[in-house]
């Protein structure tokens, strides 16, 4: 078994909690564009996880795995996530995690992630499969995409983050 990954998952899951992110409300506020608090957190997740996996991989540690990039299958099925997102309250990390503290919608709701998964298996080669060849970029991330280096694109999301995350912290009321 692997426990370091069962570690990563406990401390995801916990910093979900501490984050404030195992709140429905939360999640669908952010989707309404009302609530920031849960975008904040998720942006601060990406950027670390995006400068953390580039420093590792220069320093050797970590190795791009890059999956081809099949643009009509990653919007379709981001669009059937992001519905599903919008009518529970739930992404899967966060429906995990309050299943695993014990709340039934959540627990409901990962029943329901394991049943649409287990309906992309059955349904791959007769839809997926076909449009994955559809406007699919092949294993290419931005940097061979574009031409621009590993570097400026970690250098533009960090810094881009950091602007986004101060414009839209908490103000005081005045």
């Amino acid at each position: 078994m692997d426990f370091a990954g069962l570690a990563v998952g406990i401390a995801f899951g916990a910093c979900l909690f501490l984050g404030g992110l195992a709140n429905p409300d939360k999640i669908v506020g952010a989707l309404r564009l009302k609530d920031f608090h849960a975008i904040r957190v998720i942006a601060v997740f990406v950027l670390v996880g995006m400068l953390g996996t580039w420093l590792l991989h220069l320093g050797d540690a970590a190795h791009y795995s890059l999956k081809p990039a099949a643009m009509l299958s990653v919007l379709l099925g981001g669009a059937i996530l992001g519905i599903g997102f919008g009518l529970v309250g739930y992404c899967p990390g966060t429906g995990l995690a309050c299943a695993a503290a014990g709340r039934m919608d959540a627990l409901v709701t990962v029943f329901g992630m394991f049943a649409g998964a287990l309906a992309f298996i059955l349904l791959h080669p007769l839809v997926a499969a076909p449009l994955d060849e559809i406007a699919n970029q092949g294993k290419r991330a931005l940097p061979e995409l574009t031409g621009i280096p590993y570097a400026a694109w970690v250098i533009v999301f960090t810094v881009g983050g950091a602007v986004v995350l101060y414009l839209t912290r908490p103000r005081e009321a005045a």
